[in-house]
């Protein structure tokens, strides 16, 4: 078995369209084709000496340096595998962390123009003491803070998915015991914020729906703790159109939403992208978006 198509088999059950397949080659190319590096295991993960020296990341604006500051000791997942993402939110938020006039014309996209600054921008972050919000580890892949047109102030909590579907719960978890038990933070939060429908809140509580409705949730216990502080919040996923399991799980989610006004955002990578490419102030960020392109989106042939 050659260097690229080096891949463990997967049970077509956790894979049934075929994209983390896709997605796993198309990584494994990227690495031997764009990157001219080896590889280890399998065709998706960087050797450690190239993970460290950041070979992971974009090239540009500080990312690594970013990455370093926030993860200082080595970690494979985010360091070295090309495939899952945690490693993506760098990619995509730092370079627009180094242009906030960018960012802000980017969100204004999907925000309908009511952004007139983005005020912070971080990566990997949930508010302390956890024990005012939801009381766990969750935790917003990217988090946004920004002024309106109003002169109100407004949260984006950003989840980033590639590969991935939905997580089970980990047995006697902190997790697994605010859902058993009514009185949780989680309800609590649900109930306040009254914005899902009575009878979605067992299914919510699903495997396929708990992560989207755990970021709603930390999102609404800012605004509920943080009240005189943040008027609106809004949870934005992102995740390619090939992961049918996020465009599916989105539409649901939102059917079960009692409305809808900028409170759950899903955009598709193919989708985010274009609208960066349509504000892009230069050569620069120009080369930024040519690496995101060639890197994230999988072509559908790509087998």
């Amino acid at each position: 078995m050659n260097d690229i198509g080096r891949q463990y088999l997967r049970d077509d059950r956790f894979d049934p369209s075929g994209f983390l397949k896709r997605a796993r080659l198309h990584q494994s190319r990227f690495r031997a084709e764009k990157l001219d590096l080896p590889s280890v295991n399998y065709g998706n993960y960087l050797t450690r000496e190239d993970a460290e020296a950041g070979m992971n990341f974009y090239d540009g604006f500080g990312i690594f340096d970013a990455v370093r500051k926030r993860f200082p000791n080595y970690n494979m997942p985010l360091y070295a595998n090309m495939l899952r993402s945690e490693h993506i939110p760098f990619n995509l938020f730092v370079p627009l962390n180094s242009n906030k006039n960018y960012c802000k014309d980017v969100f204004n996209d999907f925000f309908q123009n009511r952004i007139i600054s983005i005020d912070r921008i971080e990566i990997e972050h949930a508010p302390k003491p956890r024990k005012n919000y939801l009381n766990d580890s969750t935790s917003f892949d990217t988090y946004i803070e920004y002024t309106t047109n109003d002169n109100l102030k407004g949260i984006i909590g950003i989840e980033v998915k590639y590969t991935e579907r939905e997580y089970g719960l980990k047995k006697d978890s902190t997790q697994e015991t605010a859902i058993k038990e009514k009185t949780s933070k989680y309800y609590k939060v649900s109930q306040q914020s009254k914005l899902f429908r009575p009878e979605a809140i067992d299914e919510l509580t699903s495997d396929k729906y708990r992560q989207v409705w755990r970021n709603q949730l930390l999102g609404e216990s800012i605004l509920i703790t943080d009240r005189n502080k943040f008027t609106y919040f809004t949870s934005f996923t992102i995740f390619p159109q090939g992961n049918s399991h996020f465009v599916e799980t989105s539409k649901d989610y939102i059917d079960m939403l009692t409305s809808n006004d900028l409170k759950f955002i899903p955009i598709t990578y193919e989708e985010f992208f274009s609208v960066c490419e349509r504000y892009c102030p230069d050569n620069q960020y120009q080369e930024w978006l040519d690496y995101l392109i060639s890197r994230y989106l999988v072509p559908v042939g790509d087998n």
